[in-house]
């Protein structure tokens, strides 16, 4: 009788256990993620000549008094690392941003709140992905063929900044433009990291960092009468004096 009873307190038990699992299982699989702990983040990226924001077309002088206009203007960031207050690096893998004079925001995707104490990027592309195929990427990717192209071939790699435009050459300085800007640097040797000891903080929200790019910073010591084309090779002294000069032509403004 006792072996009995001792058999049916078992059963009994392992029931009322089986139960609590699954109702342990049920309330997991329909808990609500904690999205307190995840904000958005973007990049607000504005070109500037000098004080003036770049408009296509627009006459600018350098600091030399010399006229110049713009027409197109783009770049590559990529290798994005936040720094957190306590040190600790959060590198946003894969995220590449192809910035252009027409658009300002960038959006980063979702970054774990907290506070951060600064942040570096690369103007343009990693080694290893400098050298891989645009084809390999959907039209959507900023690394796919561009309709104006940032890309010299799969073996070569791709075009980091592109400045483009119509600039005075005369010795003696007319207003007339009758030359042309063309500037494509890029290969390995020119990329350029950007530091920023910048303290901020990402909430819940939609994040927004504001970032200012000095055309007139970047063309300091260059001069436009003379140098005013650079593909790179040939022309390799320009291209990392320019791509020298992109350490100095970023800031944060408030």
């Amino acid at each position: 009788m006792n072996i009995l009873r001792f058999v049916f307190f078992a059963a009994v038990a392992g029931l009322i256990f089986s139960l609590s699992s699954c109702k342990k299982d049920d309330s997991s699989d329909n808990q609500i993620p904690n999205t307190d702990t995840i904000g958005e983040l973007s990049f607000n990226l504005k070109q500037y000549v000098g004080n003036n924001r770049i408009a296509y077309n627009q006459v600018y002088s350098d600091t030399s008094g010399r006229q110049f206009k713009i027409t197109n203007l783009r770049y590559y960031i990529s290798n994005i690392v936040l720094l957190k207050a306590n040190g600790q690096e959060l590198p946003l893998s894969g995220k590449v941003l192809l910035v252009d004079n027409e658009t300002e925001q960038y959006s980063l995707g979702e970054i774990p709140v907290g506070d951060y104490s600064g942040l570096r990027f690369m103007v343009g592309i990693d080694s290893a992905t400098n050298h891989l195929d645009p084809a390999l990427y959907d039209a959507s990717n900023p690394l796919s063929y561009q309709p104006v192209s940032m890309h010299w071939g799969w073996n070569f790699g791709y075009i980091f900044m592109k400045v483009e435009g119509n600039v005075d050459t005369d010795t003696i300085p007319t207003g007339n433009l009758n030359g042309i800007i063309s500037y494509d640097i890029g290969s390995d040797p020119m990329v350029r990291v950007i530091n920023f000891n910048h303290i901020f903080s990402v909430n819940g929200n939609t994040n927004t960092i504001n970032i200012k790019f000095n055309l007139l910073k970047m063309l300091s010591g260059i001069d436009l009468a003379t140098e005013s084309i650079t593909h790179t090779n040939p022309g390799r002294d320009l291209a990392e004096r320019i791509a020298n000069n992109w350490l100095i032509s970023f800031t944060i403004e408030p």
